[in-house]
């Protein structure tokens, strides 16, 4: 039995992928000028939904404890999926960098991840109150 249930696993993961789609959108913006530069994005709203529902990723069965495999449980497994972004009409430097858009989704993924941040800082507030009034 842990003390952390699901949802905190979640949680966790999901600030671990939205940090990393931060640098994603980062290197997008710092790349804007550079020519011939596609634009990518980290993709893993999906794959998180499904494990939260309990579809995860194929499991891999060991017949050996020292037979290389996945750690962790199956949120730790959720991966995003780098992709390029569909451009439209390139410009003459064949960049597809929208800074608009980048800066668009630079803001919510933020806003999301300082959401997951204050409800994992609740729980653990919640769980050290219940550990201060046990004395």
């Amino acid at each position: 039995m842990t003390i952390f249930d699901r949802t905190m696993q979640l949680l966790e993961r999901s600030l671990d992928l939205r940090g990393a789609r931060q640098q994603v959108i980062a290197a997008n913006i710092a790349n804007e000028e550079t020519p011939k530069y596609r634009a990518t994005d980290l993709n893993f709203g999906q794959a998180l939904a499904n494990a939260q529902q309990g579809k995860l990723p194929i499991t891999l069965v060991s017949t050996h404890q020292h037979h290389i495999g996945p750690k962790g449980n199956g949120f730790q497994r959720v991966t995003g999926r780098l992709e390029e972004v569909p451009a439209g009409d390139l410009p003459l430097d064949a960049n597809s960098v929208n800074i608009e858009l980048e800066m668009a989704k630079m803001s919510d993924n933020a806003q999301q991840y300082n959401t997951a941040a204050t409800i994992i800082s609740m729980r653990l507030r919640q769980l050290l109150s219940a550990i201060r009034e046990g004395r």
